[in-house]
């Protein structure tokens, strides 16, 4: 199920409390060159770049997501590395791979027992299995840091 990019930007720029007029001085644009450039009003385009700032001020994903699921591809946000997260041991952060591993693997056999996979299902799958990596990524991390 993929999304238009011109949708995902809309949206992502429309739902912004204040919507374009509050997000447009941030980007150091005018409220209606925005909003032009998120429906393809006349030449406006949206440019890469001002995607990448769209995202990174808004912290909403939705330009990504539609880019990367448009490619065939999807987002895995990494684990935050904080002191204490990485502080934990590998084996610590093995036990949460494998508590991931399960949590995915209950969610798939009770999605598919009835032979059936609603999209809610799917989502949810989709969300276990970034997890899962995510969780994978961290326990990657914990063991290189014993790499002496």
């Amino acid at each position: 199920m993929s999304l238009s990019l011109l949708d995902a930007a809309y949206c992502v720029v429309h739902d912004y409390p204040g919507g374009a007029a509050s997000l447009a001085p941030r980007m150091g644009k005018g409220a209606s060159s925005l909003s032009h450039e998120v429906t393809a009003t006349g030449t406006a385009k949206l440019g890469l770049l001002d995607a990448e700032k769209i995202t990174q001020l808004t912290g909403d994903m939705r330009i990504l997501s539609a880019f990367a699921g448009n490619a065939g591809m999807m987002l895995v946000s990494l684990p935050e590395c904080s002191e204490g997260g990485l502080s934990k041991d590998a084996m610590t952060r093995l036990s949460e791979v494998a508590m991931e591993f399960a949590q995915m693997c209950a969610a798939v056999a009770g999605s598919v027992a009835d032979g059936h996979v609603t999209n809610n299902e799917l989502l949810q799958i989709d969300r276990d299995c970034g997890e899962l990596i995510s969780s994978v990524y961290a326990m990657r991390k914990a063991v290189a840091q014993l790499n002496c």
